[in-house]
């Protein structure tokens, strides 16, 4: 069953409306920092069109994709016996011809059982460069925010995150362990841990389904590694 078809029944109850903060994010600084100027890239953004981000990423030689799988997942119609049919497959269709080098899946797995999970990136591989980079971040409180969160980019280096409602509901709280039995395909680059209770993830897409071998365009990427916390800035 879809976290999004109880969604109802396990929120908890709501705290107060916070005001959008502003953090770092040394994942999504440490992707850019990969990126070559001169390397034209395919990003997919599985978030929701935020017109910021859109002018941010323009900084850069790439051709965007915006699909918000959250929304996409929520507004799903049930057939006439009561079951929603379409799959991640359906409700995600990518052009055939799309090798992306970035994918931006934001907070997104916070919000999918585990099979829906493997779904996804299952499918997102079929259309990934090897050595492609999927940033993403997952909750270690045991409660979080009811709908994913609306990440604003400030800069290169900060995001800002915007709640679309107060409401809580139980976080899936992902171990690093969980992730690299789900995300197949897909090895863990790098992890950062941040003050806010968040985990920052980023994921590389593999050569095949034994060996990775490292592209001269993702330079900037190492080997895992757990960064220390890292403080978020003042007010933007």
């Amino acid at each position: 069953m879809s976290w999004l078809s109880v969604l109802r029944k396990r929120e908890a109850p709501s705290a107060p409306q916070a005001a959008p903060e502003v953090h770092r994010s040394l994942a999504f600084a440490e992707m850019l920092d990969g990126v070559r100027p001169d390397h034209k890239l395919q990003v997919l953004d599985l978030g929701p069109a935020v017109g910021g981000n859109v002018e941010f990423l323009r900084r850069f030689d790439c051709k965007l994709f915006i699909e918000d799988l959250y929304a996409a997942l929520a507004g799903r119609s049930a057939g006439e016996d009561g079951v929603r049919h379409q799959g991640i497959e359906d409700l995600l269709p990518l052009p055939e011809t799309a090798r992306f080098d970035l994918v931006l899946a934001w907070d997104l797995f916070n919000y999918l059982e585990r099979e829906e999970v493997r779904r996804l990136v299952r499918h997102l591989a079929r259309f990934c460069r090897p050595g492609a980079v999927l940033l993403a971040m997952v909750s270690i409180h045991k409660q979080m925010p009811a709908q994913p969160i609306r990440f604003r980019i400030v800069d290169d280096r900060s995001l800002l995150y915007e709640l679309r409602t107060p409401h809580l509901r139980p976080a899936p709280r992902y171990a690093s362990s969980d992730l690299s039995e789900m995300l197949e395909g897909f090895h863990v680059d790098r992890s950062f841990l941040l003050r806010h209770g968040i985990q920052e993830y980023l994921f590389i897409r593999e050569e095949d389904e034994e060996t990775w071998v490292a592209k001269p365009e993702w330079s900037g990427m190492g080997e895992g590694a757990e960064a220390a916390a890292a403080a978020p800035p003042g007010p933007a």
